[in-house]
């Protein structure tokens, strides 16, 4: 999933309610001064850098701010956290699970809703290129 977050916006403290996955950000599009494009996970601030990850457990509170004039992008990757037996069973169990719920299947359908709506943006724009 990509996250764009809008000059000068804050995401206000949440947590992940899911302790069976690792959250990773890859810096896409960092704007400057990035040092005020920051994420806080518990006591620890971090800025992101573009194609550099940063790697964290959002069950932890964590807030995000972009202190810039530019947009900031970000791919969330989720990292499925090792366990042994049986509880990596069990893990693989919730997410098949979790992937089936509406949350998941909105985010999704969102998703393709937006990729349509660029593919549409771009083939507009090249039509008008080719005039």
């Amino acid at each position: 999933m990509f996250s764009i977050l809008s000059p000068g916006k804050h995401i206000p403290p949440h947590r992940g309610r899911f302790k069976g996955l690792l959250r990773c950000h890859l810096g896409l599009k960092v704007p400057e001064p990035k040092e005020n494009c920051r994420l806080r996970v518990g006591d620890d601030i971090r800025h992101w850098e573009e194609g550099k990850a940063i790697l964290f457990d959002d069950t932890f509170n964590h807030e995000v701010w972009n202190d810039t004039d530019g947009q900031r992008v970000v791919l969330f990757i989720d990292v499925i956290r090792p366990f042994s037996q049986p509880v990596a069973f069990l893990n693989d169990m919730i997410l098949k699970l979790v992937r089936r719920s509406p949350y998941v299947q909105d985010a999704l359908k969102n998703q393709r809703a937006w990729d349509q709506r660029m593919e549409e943006r771009d083939r507009h724009a090249w039509m008008h290129r080719a005039d």
